[in-house]
């Protein structure tokens, strides 16, 4: 039981710190109070109001006060950072709390990658990391879709699910597997919803009766609407939105008509997947607070949804989520509702950014969980040329949903080869766990490519090697260099190269955020400048072409694949019959 400070709470006893003459935006009642004080003492708030007097006082001298700011769903192995070091870069924009779903890394080294994400978060000093467990280990069932490395049944579930810090159950993008009734699948949700926890969504383009069979089987939220009507029907059946706005995922403008003040207990924001070069550059929640504000939304409401809405959905308004006696001080200081941008930051009653600096101790932990890459390279990746039409996946600008595109392909010694002037480049997928030797071959359209290639062994969420190119030689040259340095991105022409190892399960760095983040802007240059990739992030948008629970297509170390909504994948080939 937690030590009570029953004597401070009634200010008979000095609390450790006071925060004076604060304009509290109270997310409770709706309302900004005036000239409010607030007591803390160890972790916790333990009074608001009037008359504390405290050790040490902060004069807040009339600035906004509101409570810590939550991410409502990321994957924080996205952003290439170790939990300590991406905490850091969050807990100066005002967050105070991730949920996240660390099934990247749960795909990748399977429960053992838990466990390590799980370490990570304890005691980062700069933000509350709570877990959703991943649903989808691997991400569909079926072996002939894509070699997955790791399986997580319901029994390992289950051991996930008695964490303190575990709130529910991570995206069932296994949406087909539901709508089919899948045991499998039906059981991870029925364990979940029976001990109390929430059980997140996955159902991009989903809609009609599929949707309400989605929902009725015990899904409660979704993350993955890209149009307003979408979103709509899906908060109008009964589910909570997360209005998602990250690196390749852009979906707050198109979403943000959702709000209508009487909703806003149904709404929340989300990051998802966000490079830590767009984390540094624009901010974290406190961005898509800033951009709701600038629509229209009352800012109220905006905080809301950053704050009470995600805690009330997730069980854990009792400590977070608002500005209460019992829970936790993490409180944002701000001079106006306008810019969001944090004068002080506390988190659990510690100041940790102050004076445009973070509060560090420089304490940076040991980095471990390094699973080697095998790949096992073809040698010919070349396709026959065999008809007059050909698929392309096409990318949607800002979005990780595709097109079906159709082409006249280009061909050299009876093979079809890239063409630059119809922006169709190779795009490969080399399978990296087991050594296999499996690869799958396909066209992609939308990256503007020129010459080289570039690669990735962050291919969601089986995170098998991705690479696209120009040339066979060059997309081999470039999967070659990725094995070479047990995982991470590069781009490769002739004899120039730029890279960025991620050597932590070829997902993260083992070095600082100041480091990634300058080795990713190298990177993203090399490719827009020597490889003339017009994509404004072409790796965050490469890293999903191998997924295969986004309609429409997507290429996998199996093969090409064609994704209706809510279906399951079915194989097509390159080549279209004419």
């Amino acid at each position: 039981m937690k030590k009570l400070h029953l004597a401070q709470a009634l200010g008979d006893v000095r609390a450790d710190l006071v925060l004076k003459h604060c304009s509290l935006v109270n997310v409770l009642s709706g309302e900004i109070e005036e000239d409010v004080e607030i007591a803390i003492v160890g972790n916790e708030i333990v009074g608001v109001g009037q008359g504390y007097e405290g050790e040490r006082v902060i004069d807040v001298a009339g600035r906004y006060v509101y409570p810590g700011l939550i991410d409502a769903h990321i994957h924080l192995e996205s952003t290439k950072l170790t939990i300590p070091e991406v905490a850091r870069m969050m807990a100066r924009f005002g967050t105070a709390a991730v949920i996240t779903d660390p099934h990247e890394i749960g795909n990748v080294a399977g429960l053992d990658g838990i466990v390590y994400q799980m370490d990570s978060a304890k005691n980062n000093g700069f933000i509350d990391v709570l877990f959703v467990a991943p649903s989808c280990v691997p991400t569909l069932t079926d072996a002939s879709i894509e070699t997955a490395p790791s399986v997580l049944g319901a029994d390992k579930l289950r051991m996930v699910a008695e964490h303190p810090d575990v709130v529910g159950l991570g995206e069932m993008m296994n949406a087909a597997g539901v709508l089919m009734g899948d045991a499998q699948v039906i059981e991870k949700v029925r364990d979940y919803r029976a001990r109390g926890l929430v059980v997140d969504g996955h159902a991009p383009m989903i809609g009609g009766k599929p949707l309400n069979a989605y929902i009725y089987m015990g899904i409660q939220s979704d993350h993955e609407s890209t149009q307003l009507e979408e979103a709509r029907e899906k908060l109008r059946r009964g589910m909570v939105v997360m209005i998602r706005e990250g690196s390749s995922e852009r979906n707050l403008d198109d979403l943000l008509p959702l709000s209508n003040g009487y909703n806003t207990g149904r709404l929340m924001f989300a990051s998802d997947d966000l490079d830590p070069t767009d984390l540094q550059a624009r901010g974290h929640i406190n961005h898509l607070i800033r951009r709701a504000v600038a629509a229209g939304v009352p800012p109220m409401t905006a905080i809301q949804m950053a704050t009470l809405s995600p805690a009330n959905y997730f069980g854990v308004s009792d400590r977070m989520g608002a500005i209460f006696p019992g829970a936790r001080a993490n409180i944002v200081i701000a001079l106006d509702l306008e810019r969001f941008e944090p004068d002080v930051v506390l988190h659990e009653g510690k100041v940790v950014f102050r004076d445009g600096r973070l509060v560090d101790d420089g304490v940076r932990p040991s980095v471990a969980l390094r699973p080697m890459m095998h790949v096992s390279l073809p040698a010919d990746i070349s396709v026959k040329a065999e008809g007059k039409l050909a698929r392309a996946i096409e990318l949607v600008p800002g979005q990780i949903v595709t097109k079906e595109a159709m082409f006249e392909p280009k061909t050299h010694d009876g093979c079809i080869v890239a063409d630059a002037s119809q922006d169709i480049a190779k795009v490969c997928v080399f399978e990296r766990h087991r050594g296999s030797g499996a690869f799958g071959v396909a066209f992609v359209r939308g990256f503007g490519m020129k010459r080289g290639a570039m690669g990735s062994s962050v291919g969601h969420d089986s995170h098998n090697l991705v690479v696209v190119g120009m040339e066979d030689e060059e997309i081999l040259k470039c999967a070659a260099v990725i094995r070479d340095m047990q995982g991470g991105q590069a781009a490769v022409l002739g004899d120039e190269m730029a890279r960025l190892p991620l050597p932590v399960a070829g997902l993260m760095s083992d070095d600082s955020a100041e480091n990634v983040i300058a080795m990713e802007k190298a990177l993203d240059a090399f490719c827009a400048q020597r490889l003339g990739v017009t994509s404004p992030r072409p790796m965050a948008a490469l890293s999903f072409m191998a997924l295969p629970v986004i309609p429409t297509l997507r290429i996998t170390d199996q093969g090409l694949f064609y994704i209706a909504p809510g279906g399951y994948p079915k194989k097509v080939g390159i080549l279209v019959n004419s």
